[in-house]
């Protein structure tokens, strides 16, 4: 065999490997599916939404964009969970569907990727009567500045729905929103105020007269906004405390956010105590909250903590101790940051004064 003939098929041969290499990338770009106006288009490779547009490679090879108001549903080889969840939601199976769009949210490269499947999250929570992590999402949508077509619709009819303390906690992150965007998105946000109402009217009504343990709903245990996001918080505020207790145990286990991890345990342990009423629920709580104090003294949880050091002494019947803590608290906690934890605050005060003129 000549030294020609060997670098034929040499060539031959790399010619084949890169037609058998496209043919796999092809075959993988295409993937992907865009269902649009109730119609699935397959095999397409679609490279991103933006601008009001949804645009995609045909298997011919021909580039297309079509409106994002034609764009019922997504599929992305490169994110099998993408398409798993399309599946769920048309299936009518939300609890699925949800858990997947928000692995996706949190995990895909992609910010317009991350974006889309966020907004068919807050869309099955929404389906799922859960307006609080619904409204959650859908803010954290709005303020990270997400492509406006995800945040073109709030939800406003599960808010709408939700009880006082929903509302109320909704209320106040989107006011506390409005001033990090634009007018668009704020206008967006003025719709999820609309929706939530003014329920803080409901928390102004006069405390009930009681023991030395006197508390009302309207004054139960409320997260700071001193604490960042994260998921922790969202299983807390979904009412999730036992995972939520164990998930703070666990990141405890990690070097970091200490201060912040030790409240959210104190705050998950305070729940459950409240649920069940038990003794030694609430002195696991107050421990959390005094190792915060005790080691984090400066952190900015310090004063939520404080107070809730204070509200579980309040409900073990140490007034005495609870006013002290209350009036430690209360330079610690600023109205305009944190406005509920201020509110709680200030009423909290009010109760134990009362209190403690009751059992005098």
């Amino acid at each position: 065999m000549t030294r020609g003939t060997e670098k034929l098929k040499a060539m031959r041969c790399g010619v084949l490997v890169l037609a058998v290499l496209g043919l796999a990338v092809s075959s993988v770009s295409a993937q992907d599916a865009v269902k649009l106006s109730g119609l699935w288009v397959r095999g397409v490779n679609v490279h991103s939404i933006q601008k009001g547009q949804v645009r995609y490679q045909t298997p011919s090879g021909a580039e297309l964009q079509r409106s994002v108001q034609h764009l019922e549903g997504l599929k992305l080889g490169r994110y099998p969970a993408l398409a798993q969840a399309q599946d769920a939601a048309d299936r009518g199976d939300d609890t699925a569907a949800a858990a997947l769009f928000r692995q996706v949210g949190e995990t895909a490269n992609e910010p317009w990727v991350r974006g889309y499947a966020r907004m068919r999250l807050v869309q099955a929570l929404a389906r799922l009567d859960d307006a609080d992590a619904a409204a959650d999402v859908y803010i954290d949508l709005v303020v990270s500045g997400a492509e406006l077509y995800f945040v073109a619709r709030p939800p406003t009819d599960v808010v709408a729905q939700a009880d006082t303390a929903v509302r109320v906690r909704v209320l106040e992150l989107a006011k506390a929103a409005l001033g990090a965007v634009g007018p668009q998105r704020a206008a967006l946000l003025q719709q999820l105020i609309d929706a939530a109402g003014h329920p803080s009217a409901d928390l102004l009504a006069p405390e009930p007269a009681g023991g030395s343990g006197s508390t009302d709903s309207a004054i139960g245990p409320a997260l700071s906004a001193s604490v960042p996001p994260g998921s922790i918080v969202n299983l807390y505020r979904r009412g999730s405390y036992d995972r939520a207790l164990r998930a703070a145990n666990e990141a405890l286990t990690q070097p970091g956010k200490t201060a912040s991890r030790l409240y959210l345990k104190g705050m998950a342990q305070l729940a459950l105590a409240e649920q069940s009423g038990d003794a030694d629920g609430y002195m696991s709580a107050g421990l959390s909250f005094m190792r915060v104090l005790v080691y984090f003294p400066r952190s900015a949880v310090a004063g939520p903590a404080m107070l809730e050091a204070g509200y579980v002494h309040q409900r073990i019947g140490r007034l005495d101790i609870a006013q002290r803590l209350y009036a430690r608290a209360r330079p610690l906690i600023d109205e305009q940051e944190d406005p509920v934890t201020y509110r709680r605050l200030v009423k909290l005060i009010a109760s134990v004064s009362d209190a403690r003129q009751v059992n005098k």
